[in-house]
């Protein structure tokens, strides 16, 4: 065989080798970089899952507060003379 065909067999065959590699290693960190934007929209839902749980928390408080002086605005107003709750 002469020397430019064993050459080529050898510069043809690794070149083929460096393509399959290069696909195989762009491939991977495709993945890569899906799984890391995977993972900060994770991240990012969590904080407001736990920003809205402490907000959802604070108006619960606040709605019995507001409950609980209504209760005590009826009871107090129920015992008045000019008492109108209820009446249309």
């Amino acid at each position: 065989m002469p020397l430019e065909i064993i050459l080529n067999y050898i510069f043809g065959s690794t070149t083929l080798v460096s393509i399959y590699i290069a696909w195989r290693s762009r491939n991977s960190e495709l993945k890569k970089s899906e799984a890391s934007a995977l993972e900060g929209i994770d991240s990012a839902y969590d904080k407001m899952v736990t920003q809205v749980n402490k907000q959802f928390d604070k108006m619960q408080k606040r709605i019995e507060e507001l409950e609980n002086k209504l209760d005590q605005y009826v009871k107090q107003c129920s015992e008045c003379s000019n008492n109108k709750i209820g009446i249309k």
